[in-house]
């Protein structure tokens, strides 16, 4: 008989399937506790059960999440990038990023939905130098913020997450059932337990069928818009000829926003071919009318992509023009940098 991985279970699902085999509802708690809430991965560790009931769960169940080949610490700015593989040997990255201000503390994980990208966008080195190898599951996806919150456990520092955002390796909105489900652990009372407002999940725009994913799940959206033309996108995301903008914004706009909601807009600073003050003018008659906050992305180099950042001054002119235009706008450097963890720079290379 194949064993499933616990961590592909939804709460409800692990209830049914333990009744099925005449265990009460109530086990599929205690087992979500030792998993989820005490970080603990071996049954025979897990002291409320018996030894008959562990024999059972060996039987029907294993226990498997990615495991951690490869930490790099970035010292600059307290990130780390860890390396991960999977069961069948395949490799997959994520990015805690810890952030501390005067009046709190915000620890992130960033989550890969898949073994690299099919999308080729050109400024991004997982599409460009890895490609598409494979979707991750649910467990996979799951088991890449459970390694994390056990490694932290074991290192001695802060394991408590507030955010988690699916912005590393891979599409969501391509393996939208699988991620899906691993939100439905996220946010579980009886799971990790975050608020669907703690999860974020970033798309390069496929649709239809992203307003009803963020009505439903009720977490935030962000969307790598980039470029303000199709011309431009086109170029640089080949995905844009397949959801032209108009396709896009108008599946935008059918999303239900709360009183303070708003669509993370993100796009990349690159020098002289989407900085000038034409492109911000585009852009601002692009996303007017939605509620949205723009993230200004200063481009992280890689190999394949021999474009520059835009200077201090272009960005400036930016931010200048569109909160101008009333448009809540910040400019977003990204963490990680200096061990390849930042914004589209995650290319499963190991730094030391």
């Amino acid at each position: 008989m194949k064993k499933t991985n616990l961590f592909d279970f939804t709460y409800p699902e692990l209830e049914k399937t333990l009744e099925e085999i005449n265990l009460p509802r109530f086990r599929a708690k205690q087992l979500f506790d030792w998993l989820y809430k005490k970080l603990v991965f071996d049954f025979d560790l897990m002291s409320n059960f018996s030894s008959e009931q562990k024999r059972i769960f060996a039987k029907k169940f294993r226990l498997y999440i990615p495991t951690i080949e490869h930490v790099a610490h970035s010292s600059s700015d307290s990130s780390y990038k860890f390396l991960l593989k999977t069961d069948d040997g395949k490799q997959i990255e994520s990015v805690l990023i810890k952030e501390k201000t005067s009046s709190r503390e915000r620890s992130t994980i960033c989550v890969s939905c898949m073994v690299g990208c099919p999308l080729g966008c050109k400024f991004c080195a997982t599409g460009s130098e890895i490609g598409f190898v494979r979707k991750l599951s649910c467990a996979e996806i799951v088991g890449q913020v459970l390694a994390i919150l056990k490694h932290a456990q074991e290192n001695n520092y802060s394991q408590k997450i507030t955010n988690i955002v699916f912005m590393g390796m891979g599409e969501p909105f391509l393996n939208i059932e699988q991620v899906q489900k691993s939100i439905a652990l996220f946010t579980s009372t009886n799971g990790i337990s975050l608020s669907p407002s703690k999860i974020a999940v970033s798309t390069a725009g496929i649709g239809p069928g992203i307003a009803q994913f963020i009505n439903e799940t009720g977490i935030r959206l962000a969307v790598s818009l980039h470029f303000p033309t199709n011309e431009l996108r086109s170029e640089y995301m080949p995905i844009n000829k397949q959801f032209p903008l108009d396709k896009l914004f108008a599946e935008l706009k059918k999303i239900n926003l709360k009183k303070r909601d708003h669509i993370l807009i993100e796009y990349l600073m690159l020098d002289g071919i989407n900085d000038t003050l034409t492109h911000v003018k585009q852009l601002q008659k692009l996303v007017h009318g939605l509620k949205v906050k723009i993230n200004l992305i200063p481009y992280n180099p890689i190999k394949k992509f021999r474009a520059k950042t835009s200077s201090p001054k272009s960005i400036e002119n930016f931010v200048a023009y569109l909160k101008g235009k009333g448009i809540f706008t910040s400019v977003r450097h990204s963490k990680g940098i200096e061990v390849e963890g930042g914004c589209g720079q995650l290319a499963l290379k190991n730094h030391g």
